[in-house]
């Protein structure tokens, strides 16, 4: 007996160590935030939840209903060691639209942060969609003069993604210290530092900010690396917009729009600014387009700012369009101030300064090169200055140079003021502390050759405010190749042997893009005597006419539209192919069709006459829309079933009607534009057909507009 209770002991003892196991099993498939019966009624309680238990294998999708949350500040992901393939996301749900408010209090808080955790995601485009809209907003309200940020990625925190998201700094005019939508910093963790490896920002739009927009700053010897800042609207903050600080390595900033809509700043501010002593590596700022920049009254403003002691910097493909206002202090479109960097490369961007000056002694520069050092390049760029105002002790140039030297390499470039009237104040060049009003001047002046031998100067006939070539600008096919820049501002391919000066290549006609197409899966098998629909979408930069051709096995047919049907009637393997275009230019894509003999559908449905399926009304529809259908069948035959079934564009099944069908008659389907689940499907267009054991009627389309 003794022994007995022992072993019950033991066996109770070991229950109850085992039970804290079992109530924190971690964190897998889709949870629900939000809404009816949710896992989660908010965001804080479901990163609680993900904190405490962590995330399992496949990783865990949080999909947040539609609505408003209001939430807490300083949510925090701490600690969470999500992988590659256990992956933790955050993202709508299907057809939602989500908004985050939160109000942040204290110095140095945030409304949501990331501190050493990985494979975190904020994604913004609603579940199952993948047309990159951002359906997410996050703001961070502040109502003190602390510092605070809306989102924080902290130390520890490697391989974190944001895409579609609106990021939404709010403060008061009056507000001071730092107000930032997006920081990425080691700051304030005492011990282990080590620094915050591969992020990707990309197609955010990324509002306000009393100081910053987007901010990256290691810690000294800690780097932040690996860093994508791509394709994001970052607009309306006071000073600068893409702010690349200390200890950041091998920086990618791509297709950003940096502007501010509002009447001006409260200080000087930068669209992108690089560097400080501790940078390193390869900082790559590219395809971007900064425009708008809206100083205070005696500020400035710069366009790319390169500052002291930043190396290797590779800037190219920018579009920099300025105009300061009357009172402007110094401003220039590309900035590469005094220190000891080296090998700063600067190809193929166009840089505009416009507007009238009436202060006193401000310089305005398209390029401003304050370092003199042997190894930074200068190539392929179009440098216009056109402010005026002559007031004394100003001037304006298209390039400004500490000494001869300052560029190892400067050539094929494209100078100009618009004007040989020295008494205007604009000149071409300055070097040191020599004018030159001619690129004639600056050729000659001595010890410049043979720097800008092969420059051009006079009208570079561009489109505004875009900066664009037209069709006649002196600088089509006038440049050098440079290895590794293929492609100009607008991905467009330059020509290998001949290409155009400036950011922008002209290219007479542009080619159509598929920007879509369905079937999505591009090899697949489908049953015999299956019909199957294939169809595209695609677009024009030039809005051409488009023609589209269809080939099955490279044999055309006979459809002349974005879409084909076509019943496989024979076994074996196939290829579709596709081709859109414009008369000269052409896009395609092609499926790999494997058919295998077999039933089409599953159901029991004999003894059909006639069958007609017919389209849907309304058509598109937004609330519900009829299908009908009808069938003649022989007067002995019983009832049969049969469905009806709606595809999305990616052809899963989405929604199932189970039908009965009997003697002659019309019938009719109500769809209310939900799954098989209930729940609403997003805007979009859908695909349904009637199917039975023998039979499978045409496929329509229906148009779900919410």
């Amino acid at each position: 007996m003794k022994r007995k209770k022992e072993f019950i002991g033991l066996t109770l003892l070991c229950l109850l160590m085992l039970l804290p196991s079992l109530s924190h099993a971690q964190l897998t498939g889709i949870k629900y935030i939000g809404g009816t019966s949710p896992d989660y009624a908010t965001i804080e309680s479901a990163i609680n939840d993900l904190n405490s238990q962590g995330v399992g294998t496949g990783g865990v999708t949080f999909l947040i209903r539609n609505g408003i949350y209001p939430e807490n500040d300083n949510l925090t992901i701490l600690d969470v060691a999500a992988t590659e393939s256990n992956p933790v996301i955050f993202q709508p749900d299907v057809g939602a639209t989500v908004e985050i408010n939160i109000t942040i209090t204290g110095d140095y808080s945030c409304g949501l942060k990331i501190h050493n955790s990985d494979y975190i995601t904020f994604n913004g485009t609603a579940y199952n969609s993948e047309d990159g809209s951002r359906d997410m907003t996050i703001n961070g309200y502040r109502n003190n003069d602390e510092d605070m940020f809306v989102f924080w990625l902290a130390n520890g925190s490697d391989n974190i993604t944001l895409e579609n998201l609106i990021v939404n700094s709010i403060s008061v005019a009056t507000n001071t210290g730092w107000s930032t939508p997006v920081y990425c910093s080691t700051y304030g963790v005492t011990s282990p530092l080590v620094g915050i490896d591969s992020f990707t920002l990309s197609n955010c739009e990324v509002v306000g900010g009393s100081t910053y927009g987007v901010y990256m700053d290691g810690d000294p010897g800690i780097q932040l690396s690996n860093f994508n800042i791509i394709n994001n609207d970052v607009h309306d903050f006071q000073k600068y917009g893409i702010f690349i600080f200390t200890d950041v390595a091998d920086c990618n900033v791509e297709k950003n729009e940096v502007y501010q809509t509002f009447d001006e700043a409260r200080s000087s501010v930068y669209g992108i600014r690089a560097g400080s002593s501790s940078c390193s590596g390869t900082t790559k700022i590219h395809n971007n387009y900064i425009h708008d920049l809206k100083h205070s009254e005696n500020s400035g403003c710069r366009g790319i700012f390169i500052t002291s002691d930043s190396h290797d910097n590779l800037v190219y493909n920018n579009i920099i369009y300025l105009v300061p206002g009357l009172t402007a202090n110094t401003s220039y479109c590309i900035y590469l101030s005094s220190g000891d960097a080296t090998n700063n490369q600067i190809y193929y961007n166009t840089l505009y300064m416009g507007g009238v000056c009436n202060r006193e002694y401000p310089d305005f520069y398209c390029i401003k090169i304050y370092k003199d050092t042997s190894d930074n390049i200068l190539k392929n760029n179009i440098l216009i200055n056109e402010r005026t105002g002559n007031v004394g002790g100003n001037d304006h140039c298209a390039l400004y140079l500490k000494t001869a030297s300052s560029f190892a390499e400067s050539d094929h470039n494209f100078l100009t003021v618009n004007s040989e009237d020295p008494s205007d104040n604009r000149f071409v060049a300055r070097v040191g502390s020599n004018y030159y009003n001619t690129l004639t001047d600056l050729q000659s002046s001595s010890g410049y050759a043979p720097r800008d031998v092969n420059s051009l100067t006079g009208d570079p006939d561009l489109s505004f405010p875009d900066l664009h070539l037209n069709s006649n600008s002196p600088c089509i096919g006038q440049a050098t190749p440079i290895a590794g820049i293929t492609t100009d501002i607008d991905y467009d391919p330059r020509n290998a042997i001949n290409p155009d000066i400036g950011a922008d290549e002209y290219i007479s006609n542009h080619a159509p893009v598929i920007t879509y197409f369905s079937p999505e899966e591009t090899a697949f098998s489908i049953v015999q005597n299956t019909e199957q629909l294939f169809s595209i979408t695609a677009e024009d930069p030039d809005n051409d006419s488009l023609y589209y051709y269809w080939y099955l096995d490279d044999i055309q047919q006979g459809s002349s539209i974005n879409e084909f049907t076509y019943t496989f009637s024979d076994t074996g393997n196939f290829v579709v192919k596709a081709l859109v275009s414009d008369g000269e230019l052409a896009d395609s894509t092609l499926w790999d069709v494997t058919v295998i003999s077999g039933v089409a559908v599953e159901d029991d449905f004999q003894l059909i006459d006639e069958i007609h399926l017919y389209q849907n009304k309304p058509n598109p529809f937004s609330g519900s829309t009829t299908i009908s259908f009808s069938a003649t069948r022989l007067r002995s035959a019983p009832p049969r079933q049969a469905k009806i079934k709606i595809y999305n564009l990616k052809g899963n099944l989405v929604k199932n009607f189970e039908l009965r069908i009997s003697n002659s008659e019309l019938k009719d389907v109500i769809w209310d534009g939900t799954d098989n689940n209930g729940n609403k499907l997003p805007t979009g267009i859908y695909f349904y057909r009637l199917v039975s054991n023998d039979f499978v009627s045409e496929t329509k389309k229906i148009v779900l507009i919410r």
